[in-house]
């Protein structure tokens, strides 16, 4: 089975759900930092225009200090619940795939389903990326019609269907 393709988000509805969460989070994160560089280049400007022995001089330089460690805070902790949603979710979807291939075979009697990808490698990749590649390749030849991939993906889309019929049936 193709794994590239289950997790196509053209494939699998799923995946393209997730693919709008992940958007809304990377703009949710994009937004809270505008936000603050924002605050920061206006106090920059206020603290420019007073006096230096200027007490509320001082307490705007302060806020700007409390403004930069927002921001690094903010980066730091932004990025890493960005990339903790992205693996999690990408755990979940390679499980839902596994127990579906699993489905197949037994239903198939398969002995065995193996990981396939595209046959062409392209020309315009590093070096070091094609010969990871190649020496990554678990199939060299399969007939088209021991590919299962495609019966995954209907399913794997089936059963989302359902699940999220079941579930606006019991928020009612």
């Amino acid at each position: 089975a193709n794994l590239r393709t289950c997790f196509d988000k053209e494939k699998f509805e799923r995946v393209k759900e997730i693919d709008a969460e992940l958007q809304k989070l990377a703009d949710d994160y994009a937004k809270r930092i505008q936000e603050i560089e924002k605050k920061m280049v206006q106090l920059k400007e206020q603290v420019e225009g007073l006096p230096p022995e200027s007490k509320l001089r001082a307490d705007k330089i302060l806020h700007m200090r409390r403004l930069e460690t927002d921001l690094k805070f903010e980066k730091e902790y932004g990025k890493a619940q960005y990339l903790d949603f992205y693996s999690d979710k990408k755990i979940e979807i390679y499980n839902e795939i596994r127990r579906v291939v699993d489905l197949i075979a037994k239903e198939q009697k398969f002995d065995l389903i193996l990981r396939m990808e595209a046959p062409t490698l392209s020309d315009q990749q590093d070096p070091e990326n094609v010969t990871q590649r190649i020496n990554n390749r678990v199939v060299l030849y399969h007939h088209e019609n021991t590919d299962i991939t495609n019966l995954v993906v209907e399913r794997l889309n089936a059963e989302y269907k359902k699940q999220k019929l079941e579930k606006k049936s019991d928020g009612k």
